[in-house]
């Protein structure tokens, strides 16, 4: 039988005394432990009683190829984040690679696949109370991928990869398709599930008062953000202290654009501890974006 964890240990012995009255809240709350030594709702990597803050990352991978995924795979075993969303993900050698390596290390990951299109995956160490998946109509599902962490409050984390877009008309209307039924979506969820709600992924779209301006956006494309504010969601970077604006994509003349976001939901926005673009990854080319990782404090 595995070795109980620390944390696992200490909670069975304050059960064990407080028995045989049956239903003491630890009790209640993480359940008698299993065969192997875990509570019913810990998973192998990962016990409620030590999660304190959830560490979320949101990354583009870039449909990288297996020599590119097993650098990104390294660096993603170097950190300790409870919940990866991987955004253009493919059906190609280097997701699945990914995807594998996720889930040795004790992830369960959720995401369905296009054989033409690019999309996303979400991988959660903790432990899931329900998948999302009733709740969001979009025009593209294996653009989206979420779930409901059970956790201290309950979170609902939901993954997403905006399609890019030429000046096409195909490409144009399939993009800002997507966009309303992603915003339709989130407006539609419970109340109670979308104030607790974290939305993140590459939007492939800026705000309306990014800096610098840049031209060349439709309005379909601000109203992303505009709508997403209207819903009570707020871009991480925006609630906490920054002395300017970041930018996680670098174009080719040197301007920079902020595709990748976290917006979090009007009940967790005190929660909020920490926003951080990374740009290590970019510049040792393990992709064209910036990663981007938050902290927020549970319990």
């Amino acid at each position: 039988m595995a070795a109980l964890s620390p944390a696992c240990a200490e909670l069975e012995r304050r059960l064990r005394q407080r028995r045989p009255r049956p239903h003491s809240p630890l009790e209640a709350t993480l359940g008698p432990p299993l065969h192997d030594g875990r509570h019913h709702r810990c998973t192998p990597s990962r016990c409620l009683a030590q999660l304190t803050a959830l560490h979320v990352l949101t990354f583009n991978i870039g449909a990288a190829a297996a020599p590119r995924a097993t650098a990104i795979l390294s660096w993603l075993r170097q950190r300790s984040d409870d919940v990866i969303v991987l955004t253009e993900t493919s059906r190609g050698a280097g997701t699945r690679l990914l995807v594998d390596g996720l889930r040795a290390r004790g992830y369960r990951t959720y995401g369905a696949v296009d054989q033409r299109d690019r999309g996303v995956v979400l991988a959660t160490r903790v432990p899931v109370a329900a998948p999302l998946d009733a709740h969001v109509n979009v025009t593209l599902p294996w653009r989206v991928a979420g779930v409901v962490l059970d956790t201290r409050p309950r979170i609902a984390v939901l993954g997403v990869y905006v399609p890019s877009r030429d000046r096409s008309d195909v490409k144009v209307v399939r993009k800002r398709q997507f966009i309303e039924s992603l915003v339709a979506s989130v407006g539609s969820l419970p109340d109670g599930l979308r104030r607790d709600l974290l939305l993140a992924g590459d939007y492939n779209a800026v705000a309306r008062h990014h800096q610098p301006v840049l031209p060349g956006f439709f309005p379909y494309e601000y109203q992303l953000h505009d709508e997403l504010r209207a819903c009570g969601m707020a871009a991480a970077h925006e609630l906490l202290p920054c002395s300017q604006q970041p930018h996680s994509w670098i174009g080719r003349t040197g301007n920079g654009y902020l595709y990748d976001y976290v917006h979090v939901g009007k009940r967790l926005s005190p929660r909020l501890h920490r926003c951080s673009y990374l740009h290590g990854p970019r510049t040792r080319r393990l992709s064209d974006h910036a990663a981007l990782a938050v902290r927020l404090r549970l319990g």
